[in-house]
């Protein structure tokens, strides 16, 4: 039987349990894959210069699925059944249907769910060390969602890392996808204090250095407004 989707939400989980990462993975996939594939789908919304980029990462999303699916049914397990999902966030984007007039709030949520993969899949890696082909998989998945992310970004004329806990021109509620990427101490060195800190960018140069990790009950935070 496929788990609830209430389950896999559930932060109680054993940190120990790789199923519950991998149907967690499973669920952001699905976010994303549905989101792009119903962007090129959207008639007029993407612009003819930018279909074949938005495509290809409607292709790799998908991919994304199908591994995720086989990899938990490998485990014996049921993969969590794809949920409805509200583009809205519950209001917070009134109106957005993927309309033709709405590609640039479709680059935004793009820019959003991207910088939440990469930072949801770091924050997951240290549950799966002891299953060294699940930890392969959610690490070659993470790299590509870091493309995706610099991509994107660059679309939207903004840097290709994230600056601090700055979530550039975003929405106020996306703002928990950007806390605590101002991290100053990495391994427990203060950046402050490396050689040449102030003359190779100070403390934003510093902080856009490292990617920092989400917790699941932050990601679960992030995704809950766009659930149906």
């Amino acid at each position: 039987m496929a788990p609830s989707l209430s389950a896999v939400l559930d932060s109680a989980s054993n940190p120990s349990d790789v199923l519950d990462v991998l149907q967690f993975a499973l669920l952001l996939e699905y976010l994303e894959a549905d989101f792009y594939q119903r962007g090129v789908a959207a008639s007029g919304l993407i612009p003819a210069a930018d279909r074949v980029l938005f495509g290809t990462i409607a292709e790799h999303e998908a991919v994304h699925v199908q591994a995720l699916q086989m990899l938990i049914s490998q485990k014996g397990a049921t993969p969590l059944a794809k949920p409805a999902f509200d583009y809205t966030a519950k209001g917070a984007l009134t109106g957005f249907n993927f309309a033709s007039n709405q590609y640039e709030t479709f680059k935004a949520l793009a820019m959003a769910f991207e910088d939440t993969g990469v930072r949801a899949y770091k924050g997951q890696a240290g549950r799966l060390l002891d299953d060294k082909a699940a930890l392969s998989a959610a690490l070659s998945i993470h790299s590509v969602e870091a493309r995706h992310a610099a991509q994107v970004r660059r679309l939207r004329g903004k840097k290709g890392w994230i600056g601090g806990n700055s979530r550039d021109d975003l929405p106020a509620f996306t703002q928990g996808i950007y806390d605590g990427e101002e991290l100053a101490m990495q391994g427990g060195v203060a950046l402050a204090m490396l050689p040449g800190y102030a003359a190779n960018g100070g403390a934003m140069a510093a902080t856009e250095a490292f990617d920092e990790p989400l917790t699941k009950e932050q990601v679960t935070a992030i995704v809950m407004p766009f659930l149906a």
